[in-house]
Formats: structure tokens, sequence, C-alpha cells
């Protein structure tokens, strides 16, 4: 079964401003998604690439939608 997750900013993270967000389809798995997953929706969306090590639940809340 698919999983939707959202991903907000809780703070600025590089050129990314608080509060933008990013949905995330897993589907085969129960785990959050990765950093470097995070990252990549970010990209697609924005064009934006945030810092690496950035993409963690201390830049970002992560919650199942």
């Amino acid at each position: 079964m698919a999983r939707l997750w959202k991903v907000t900013a809780k703070v600025n993270v590089g050129k990314l401003p608080k509060g933008a967000s990013v949905e995330i389809v897993k589907s085969g798995t129960n785990a959050r998604p990765t950093a470097h997953e995070i990252e990549d929706a970010i990209l697609s969306k924005y064009n934006i690439e945030i810092p690496s090590g950035t993409a963690n639940s201390n830049h970002f809340n992560i919650e199942e939608a």
C-alpha cells in the first residue's frame, strides 16, 4: 500500500523558506522518506538545492498525510 508523507520546513533551510512543503509517496514500506528523497522532492518542486545534511527532523516536520 502506498503512503503519502508531507514534509514541511520548520525553519529557513538554505534558500528554502520556512513553511515550504512537499509531498512524497512511498510504496512497499512503512519507512519515512529518506534525506535523499526529501532533497529530490524539494529540487523537483522548487528547483532549490538545500544544503547537504539538512533534510532531517531538526529542520523539517515529517508527517504521514
